[in-house]
């Protein structure tokens, strides 16, 4: 892939230091300073985290179910500009009446990321009072992973660094179209003082690419020596192989307004008989068959989650 003027070997392109083309033997990028880093307190995390919808209460269980971590998106409350309002005016904790720990999400769509400053995220952590949140994200691409890719990888590394004036615990994001960036920036995170992580996988599932994009950082993490937390955000079963990690997703509430039914971690159709008559004594089913939750999407959903819990090992 090239474009005129930009990509390597013209002269006056801004990202000449950080192009992969040229050879092996090109150095690696320099790092951004950290004039003063700061050591980011571990975000404990426990096997399976849900993801719930702020707009929706149906997926809220917290009276039902002990959940010591939950995630909220800011996606989803900056697309309700009035529900953002009045969020922020009292808070996630007083807003949910939920009294475990809230982590803000700031994985979003594209279109979003384009209309934030660093600032802006500043602003959201303190009027929303999370306990944790993510670094802002950024978007790369496997078919741009030049001069669009590298240019938000940068964006992400400084965005992060903003976020060291934060007095609360923030995790960094695994991201990058090709190895190169992903070690760059895991790096970087590190050297600021980050060591809790999230890699953002639902589309590198689908496309088969989460461990060419998981392999580097867990290189990184082996390079420095340090206990990082990793999770794997939106996915709901494990990675092949990776040992120590959380996860979190909101499929089981999405699937269940679709007519998703969990069982052992796979999802069916609620109507497929291989599940559809058999009974589950869980706390939201008590006894009853898959087919009698049918339409039922809290019913459901609860079942969704307790589902997801068992197989993480539990919430705590």
């Amino acid at each position: 892939m090239s474009y005129t003027g930009i990509t390597r070997p013209h002269a006056f392109c801004l990202l000449r230091s950080y192009c992969p083309i040229g050879g092996r033997g090109r150095p690696e990028p320099e790092h951004i300073p950290v004039i003063h880093p700061k050591s980011k307190a571990t975000v404990s995390l426990p096997g399976f985290i849900p993801i719930v919808s702020i707009a929706d209460q149906r997926s809220w269980f917290w009276s039902s179910v002990q959940l010591p971590v939950i995630i909220v998106r800011l996606a989803e409350l900056i697309m309700k500009p009035n529900l953002l309002s009045e969020v922020s005016g009292k808070g996630l904790h007083n807003h949910l009446g939920f009294d475990g720990r809230i982590v803000l999400s700031t994985i979003m769509p594209d279109e979003l990321i384009d209309e934030l400053q660093p600032k802006d995220y500043l602003r959201f952590v303190r009027d929303l009072k999370p306990d944790a949140t993510m670094v802002p994200d950024n978007y790369t691409y496997m078919d741009d992973p030049l001069y669009l890719s590298w240019s938000q990888t940068i964006r992400l590394v400084r965005n992060a660094l903003s976020f060291l004036e934060l007095d609360l615990p923030a995790i960094g994001l695994i991201k990058g179209a090709t190895p190169e960036q992903v070690s760059w920036s895991t790096k970087q995170l590190l050297d600021m003082g980050y060591v809790t992580f999230a890699l953002p996988a639902r589309e590198l599932s689908r496309s088969d690419l989460l461990e060419n994009i998981l392999a580097p950082a867990l290189l990184v993490f082996e390079e420095y020596k340090l206990d990082t937390n990793l999770l794997i955000y939106g996915r709901s079963y494990p990675v092949r192989g990776l040992k120590k990690a959380s996860y979190a997703n909101h499929s089981w509430f999405l699937g269940a307004k679709g007519g998703t039914y969990f069982k052992g971690g796979f999802q069916y159709d609620i109507t497929d008989p291989t599940i559809r008559f058999e009974r589950c004594n869980c706390e939201s089913c008590k006894g009853r068959m898959a087919q009698d939750l049918a339409g039922d999407i809290r019913a459901l959903a609860l079942h969704n989650l307790l589902d997801l819990n068992n197989e993480s090992g539990g919430s705590g």
